[in-house]
């Protein structure tokens, strides 16, 4: 990502001096901008492993849901995301069509193809199959306190 700054004010005579420190300062800046990057790349591929671990050690235990209380008092939560896709085997679908795979790529090659009376729905039905997979969810969560009930 490119940054730039556009400047709308008139540029101010400067001394040598004062230039050069500016440049310093600047300079300092880039370097420390860069610093900065550096560090929330390698953190973000850290966080990556972690929550590849974390995915991996929630699924052995079973749980339904973890919750953990973290030291800013908020909870973090951890639950299973249930995702299902539909999932179209081209590779099968152009075997039985007696095509070769390659020309199932686009929305247009399918209506061409239907048009044309070599596809139906029930041939698309036959070749698509339901993806199952689960996933961790992990958020914070405001601690939630329970009421008591009066007697």
């Amino acid at each position: 990502m490119d940054t730039t700054i556009n400047q709308t004010d008139t540029p101010v005579e400067l001394s040598e001096e004062e230039q050069e420190q500016l440049r310093l300062k600047i300079e300092e800046r880039v370097l420390k901008y860069f610093q900065n990057k550096e560090i929330a790349k390698e953190r973000n591929e850290e966080n990556k492993l972690l929550f590849e671990e974390l995915e991996q050690l929630f699924q052995d235990s079973g749980d339904e849901e973890v919750v953990i209380a973290l030291p800013s008092g908020e909870n973090a939560v951890l639950t299973p995301k249930f995702v299902e896709k539909e999932v179209l085997d081209k590779d099968l679908l152009a075997q039985e069509m007696e095509i070769p795979k390659d020309e199932l790529k686009t929305p247009f090659d399918f209506c061409m193809f239907t048009s044309q009376g070599k596809l139906t729905p029930a041939m698309i039905t036959k070749h698509t199959t339901i993806q199952r997979d689960v996933k961790l969810k992990i958020a914070k969560r405001k601690p939630t306190r329970r009421k008591r009930r009066s007697r």
